[in-house]
């Protein structure tokens, strides 16, 4: 079981190359998370296929449309996430390679350059894992609540999981662990942990 799903998985991470063109379309300086919001709501016009509004509301109680929409988003999220990131730095894009973990692939298309067998580093991968499935353990968030409210008028799943995103981008939700990251680059280092605290 776990093999095929890692394989549905990384079997979907490329992303057609209109939406990349629409990635390349922000400005210079537009935050990734509203680069990503708008890149996954983007993705429903690619697969009409699975859209209720379209097809019928019966459509997602097919299990084989249901199943590949969840893998098409699981695996096209983490190139989404990092185009959006190098979109931002001014980078060129790296494009995924499946021969790699799900998180190694992912911190491979954030920080190659121009190595030429470039891998991540496992401890970083490793951590990364753990951060994902802490996140993906999360229970009933704000983003969560969004997801199945906007699902719950079947609406499409890229509609709904860009609403969820959406509610992530809130300083109240998920813009908190983009303010925990600025605090940390403000402490530094760990030497500098107790005057923080004590400021």
């Amino acid at each position: 079981q776990m093999q095929n799903w890692t394989y549905q998985i990384m079997t979907h991470t490329y992303i057609h190359q209109d939406l990349n063109q629409l990635i390349k379309s922000f400005r210079y300086d537009a935050h990734p998370k509203g680069m990503l919001i708008s890149s996954i709501a983007a993705l429903g016009t690619f697969y009409p296929e699975a859209n209720p509004a379209l097809q019928g509301i019966q459509v997602l109680n097919n299990e084989s449309v249901r199943n590949k929409q969840i893998f098409r988003i699981i695996g096209k999220l983490p190139t989404i996430a990092a185009y959006a990131y190098r979109h931002r730095i001014g980078r060129p894009y790296n494009e995924p390679v499946n021969y790699l973990s799900y998180t190694e692939n992912f911190l491979y298309m954030m920080d190659r350059l121009q190595e030429v067998n470039y891998r991540p580093n496992p401890k970083l991968a490793k951590a990364l894992d753990v951060m994902f499935i802490l996140h993906a353990d999360h229970e009933l968030n704000c983003s969560t609540a969004a997801m199945r409210h906007i699902a719950s008028a079947m609406t499409d799943p890229y509609t709904a999981v860009s609403a969820a995103a959406s509610a992530l981008y809130g300083p109240l939700h998920g813009g908190a662990n983009e303010a925990v990251l600025r605090m940390l680059e403000r402490i530094g280092d760990k030497s500098n942990i107790p005057k923080f605290i004590q400021d």
